[in-house]
């Protein structure tokens, strides 16, 4: 009886500690620097350059988010709207008026 109740308990216990890891685990999101969670979403809204540097697969589960944060230069290659600001910021002011230099 006594094993029962000690192999319960550590199941208990197993399962309570993944609980957070699961109720998270069908969408991308991350904790903050307070020990916050936020979905991918919110990371977007508010730290895309963070997005870019850490979690580049969430930018593959969400391509319609490289329209708004970058565009593609004459050799076809991507670059974030930073790298845009940094070497043709002339560029950026006559094909993206709606960008915005990102703050991360």
């Amino acid at each position: 009886m006594k094993l029962r109740t000690l192999f319960t308990a550590a199941a208990l216990t197993a399962l309570f500690a993944a609980a957070p890891v699961v109720a998270h685990a069908d969408h991308f999101g991350d904790w903050d620097e307070h020990h916050e969670w936020h979905d991918a979403h919110w990371w977007h809204d508010n730290h895309p350059g963070w997005i870019y540097a850490h979690h580049p697969e969430w930018v593959q589960a969400y391509p319609e988010w490289r329209v708004y944060d970058g565009d593609y230069d004459d050799a076809h290659v991507w670059h974030d709207r930073d790298w845009w600001y940094g070497h043709h910021p002339d560029w950026v002011r006559e094909h993206h008026h709606d960008w915005a230099r990102w703050r991360d």
